[in-house]
């Protein structure tokens, strides 16, 4: 990034439950990014990190992350340590998420290093490293002082919200059973883990609206720290690739399809919506595209006329190819990034408005929008058989990304958001009593 450098640069331990390299999940790509907006600015940061997957980096990836960083740590979470995290959790009633990334070496690390480093900020991303950051500071903003560092817990979407639709939307009583468990369990925890920090980063409006369910449903207080934190998309390289020929009545997902609300996705699109477009137009192919994809769609390749890809170099080389993308996604919070990857590359996109949520394209300006099959594969075979109408659509889709998504822009709000939490601290002693008995005081009248 191409930042100018910033007048008040911030000291930042910064927690974090994967490695952020390769970027192969959302969540990973947004770390890199936030890395590396941060550096391009001047803040310092301690990255403490942990090894899940027994998948180390390349040395030139470690060497990327190591530049960025002033500090780098990375513990190993193995498989009996995640075990007996699982194990732990279940016996006090904590989400199997956030537990089985749970690393006591992890804590213990930041612990000190709260301890011997003077930081002005503390940020812990996603809700998995919430526990690590809450044993670190060790305080309750609500109920006692501000700790110090001000503290930041990036939820981003809202779990309880995830939960819920994968639950609702799965289709082996299995998965049903487990996914309705998590969801009690993280309702429970979403709730009241928002307390401990200075401020909650949301994604958006949806997003902070089931959290607060959350908080009304189980007793908690009404979450009152929230500021909105969405991630954008790298511009430069999702952008218009003329050099790729479109071909005709190519119909293209994208992501990565071990990941349930993908692979919920793509088989309801298989399932319900790909035959009506094949009726309609019996030439056209369907491409999924995504690393790790699971049996269940593995069948389908070579089946009429579906290709299932597995790990591809670039699949923004798919995209570009496409005649149209689809985001068929039903069960998942947050931001979807393929969608915003889609409307940098100018291509003409169907989605659901669950995808949408928090995106905010406008249907039959930037994309279409559809939430049942019928009018999913109409709006596909609309533009399968209109070029003109989809290259239209991919140009508003564009313009829109250029205007509101970048990742620059919204890094910037949230920097504007570490100063005036940081600000906070300074503040006379009655001012933060004040304070903290006006959040008291909200609490107690919603």
């Amino acid at each position: 990034m191409k930042l100018p450098s910033t007048s008040r640069p911030l000291n930042i331990l910064f927690l974090y439950s994967r490695l952020p390299l390769p970027m192969t999940r959302g969540d990973e790509l947004t770390v890199a990014h936030l890395l590396e907006f941060l550096h391009a600015r001047g803040h310092k940061i301690d990255f403490y990190t942990l090894d899940v997957a027994d998948r180390p980096m390349t040395t030139k990836q470690r060497a990327w992350l190591e530049s960025r960083c002033s500090y780098l740590r990375i513990d190993h979470q193995g498989r009996w340590q995640r075990l007996r995290g699982i194990l732990s959790g279940l016996l006090q009633a904590r989400p199997l998420q956030i537990s089985y990334f749970v690393n006591k070496q992890q804590i213990q690390a930041a612990q000190q290093a709260l301890n011997d480093t003077s930081y002005d900020l503390a940020y812990a991303y996603y809700i998995r490293s919430a526990e690590a950051l809450r044993l670190a500071v060790g305080r309750d903003i609500i109920s006692g002082p501000k700790p110090k560092p001000t503290s930041f817990l990036a939820l981003q979407l809202s779990q309880t919200l995830n939960t819920e639709r994968l639950a609702s939307t799965t289709r082996r009583w299995f998965e049903r059973l487990v996914f309705s468990f998590e969801s009690r369990l993280i309702r429970r925890y979403e709730a009241r883990i928002w307390q401990h920090f200075s401020r909650t980063v949301l994604i958006g409006e949806k997003d902070l609206e089931a959290i607060k369910r959350a908080c009304l449903e189980t007793g908690a207080p009404p979450i009152t720290n929230f500021v909105f934190g969405p991630h954008g998309v790298d511009v430069e390289q999702f952008k218009p690739r003329h050099h790729i020929k479109n071909r005709d009545f190519v119909v293209t997902m994208t992501g990565v399809m071990r990941y349930p609300p993908n692979i919920q996705a793509a088989l309801w699109f298989i399932d319900e919506i790909w035959p009506r477009v094949k009726q309609a137009i019996p030439e056209a192919t369907f491409q999924l595209v995504g690393r790790d994809p699971v049996p269940a769609l593995c069948q389908w390749d070579g089946v009429n006329g579906i290709t299932v890809t597995g790990t591809v170099d670039d699949p923004a080389d798919y995209m570009a190819s496409a005649t149209v993308c689809v985001a068929p996604i039903r069960a998942a919070a947050g931001l979807q990034n393929k969608l915003l990857e889609y409307l940098a590359m100018a291509r003409p996109v169907v989605a659901t408005p669950i995808a949408n949520h928090g995106i905010g394209a406008t249907h039959e300006q930037e994309l279409l929008l559809a939430e049942n099959p019928q009018d999913f594969a109409d709006s596909i075979v609309e533009i399968l058989r209109d070029p003109d109408r989809g290259k239209t659509l991919g140009q508003a889709g564009r313009q829109f990304i250029e205007t509101n998504w970048t990742w620059e822009a919204h890094f910037l709000r949230l920097e504007q958001s570490f100063y005036a939490a940081a600000d906070e601290r300074f503040e006379a002693p009655s001012t933060a009593a004040s304070t903290t008995h006006n959040l008291r005081q909200e609490a107690a009248s919603s």
